[in-house]
């Protein structure tokens, strides 16, 4: 049972729109604080005593929305009543992004997944063993969900990602249904650190906040080791990415979380002058010009072997790479149905990519590693 004195400082909607003497005796006496993000800018954590306000943002500074999670043995504050409640812990969840069930795995709470979007694109050994055994539904595809099945499905939470705004009638349709849903935005944080940290937003939701804390402190800490000792290295290797599709070479810009990890690992991105975050499209004949002098080529689409590269364009066989045999894809993980665990439980652990991408450029550095996510094509 909530004290009298606690609904009292949550009339007019203290927690977002107080005074200042009102916010000043929210913090003396409710035990408000912020939680300190290390890298992400999308999220913010504010707790007030037993509850939470999680915010969401589009990009640095622009809200998308807030959520306020209230534990379950607790009477929501009449103050907070038109505010988006979630109510936590959250015991039976459904997740519309195979990151989001990466989160979820890391701290521990798989066995609260319930319903997943698109279960043969899945890596993780457990939750597909679930999903085998019935215990974790298939809800079905993004513009195209099973809304029946999602209701009867009675989630204390649903997660959703927008790119580019694709699934806002998703979204829509969900809160029309009353059913708990949350933004997920890791996605759009502009490191890789940053992404992993998203796992003390998700921790929120499952009372895990403390073991969130450890657990990103680890995986952090891990990262910023490697990458100190490569800030040491004075030869770096000239790097290429991707393969050329339809005539079109998707290039990731300077600013992208891949061009970074390149460089932390002590490589020499090709495009890493560019000021872009996304994929820029190029010929085949402008990347050529700049591919003559890579060292090593990696993220090569579907390609298991050289001769589906060769397959591609002939011409590429030109390539040092090519003759030296030093092309890498991000495939060592995957699924049957085609999940590939890069995309899944390598936005949660950076630190075993860029133990790969080290091991990759400078095997001398980390001499008794094995690749985890990427393998060496033949």
């Amino acid at each position: 049972m909530i004290k009298p004195y606690f609904i009292i400082y949550f009339i007019g909607a203290v927690l977002f729109s107080c005074t200042h003497s009102d916010r000043k005796n929210i913090a003396e006496n409710e035990s408000k604080y912020k939680v300190k993000n290390k890298y992400a800018d999308l999220f913010m954590i504010e707790k007030y005593g037993s509850i939470s306000k999680l915010s969401v943002f589009k990009k640095s500074g622009l809200l998308y929305e807030d959520y306020v999670l209230v534990p379950k043995n607790e009477t929501v504050p009449d103050s907070l009543k038109n505010k988006t409640i979630i109510r936590t812990p959250a015991e039976r969840v459904v997740c519309l992004s195979t990151t989001h069930v990466a989160f979820i795995e890391i701290i521990d709470e798989t066995d609260k997944i319930k319903g997943v979007s698109e279960s043969a694109f899945i890596y993780s050994p457990q939750v597909r063993t679930y999903i085998e055994k019935n215990k974790i539904s298939d809800v079905g595809h993004e513009n195209s969900l099973d809304f029946e099945l999602l209701l009867s499905l009675n989630p204390d939470l649903i997660t959703v990602y927008d790119i580019n705004g694709t699934l806002s009638s998703t979204i829509n349709k969900i809160k029309t249904l009353n059913l708990p849903v949350v933004l997920i935005n890791e996605y759009l944080e502009t490191s890789v650190l940053g992404q992993a940290e998203w796992m003390k937003f998700f921790a929120e939701f499952f009372g895990k906040a403390e073991w969130s804390e450890k657990k990103f402190n680890e995986i952090s800490d891990s990262y910023i080791q490697l990458k100190q000792i490569l800030d040491t290295v004075s030869e770096k290797p000239a790097v290429l990415l991707n393969m050329p599709w339809k005539g079109i070479w998707y290039i990731p810009g300077g600013k992208s979380n891949i061009a970074r990890l390149i460089n932390d690992a002590g490589g020499n991105y090709l495009w890493k002058n560019s000021e872009e975050r996304h994929n820029t499209p190029l010929t085949i004949e402008e990347v050529y010009l700049k591919a003559s002098i890579a060292d090593f080529w990696l993220n090569t689409g579907q390609a298991t072997d050289i001769n589906d590269i060769l397959n591609t364009d002939i011409r590429l066989s030109d390539l040092p790479p090519i003759k030296n045999r030093q092309i890498f894809n991000r495939t060592k993980r995957i699924s049957i149905g085609g999940g590939n665990d890069y995309m899944e439980s390598g936005t949660v652990r950076p630190d075993l990519i860029l133990k790969d991408l080290i091991f990759i450029f400078h095997p001398e550095i980390i001499p008794k590693h094995t690749l985890y996510y990427y393998q060496k094509l033949d």
